[in-house]
């Protein structure tokens, strides 16, 4: 139960510390305007993190060979290369989609950063 718990207060502490930082730098005489572009750049960056994650996990490239470099003997031989089982890889292929508790925060994360942004602004 711990484990599932810990991308949850990382994302509070990170929302937090933008809070914070975002306190400071208004008081220090930062207009709203530049900080609600940093929220929304930052909550941007956050969601594009959390799709990279997502695809990483995809199996996009499932079935695709990859070519070596042959050996002098390997090429002589001449044997062809053995064929690739087309249910396995339609298999991995059609899994569901695994969405990880770090992704699920950091879009998360990202949205309430970019509803702050334009909350900000109006």
């Amino acid at each position: 139960m711990r484990q599932k718990q810990r991308p949850a207060i990382w994302s509070a502490i990170g929302l937090i510390v933008c809070a914070i930082i975002g306190g400071i730098a208004w008081a220090s005489g930062v207009s709203l305007v530049k900080l609600s572009d940093i929220f929304f750049m930052i909550g941007l960056a956050l969601i594009v993190i959390g799709v990279v994650m997502q695809l990483s996990h995809a199996h996009l490239f499932a079935g695709f060979r990859r070519r070596r470099k042959q050996t002098y003997k390997e090429k002589a031989d001449k044997e062809p290369d053995p064929k690739m089982n087309t249910r396995d890889i339609a298999v991995k292929k059609n899994e569901p989609l695994r969405f990880s508790d770090w992704n699920r925060w950091l879009w998360i994360d990202g949205a309430i950063l970019i509803i702050i942004a334009v909350v900000v602004t109006l």
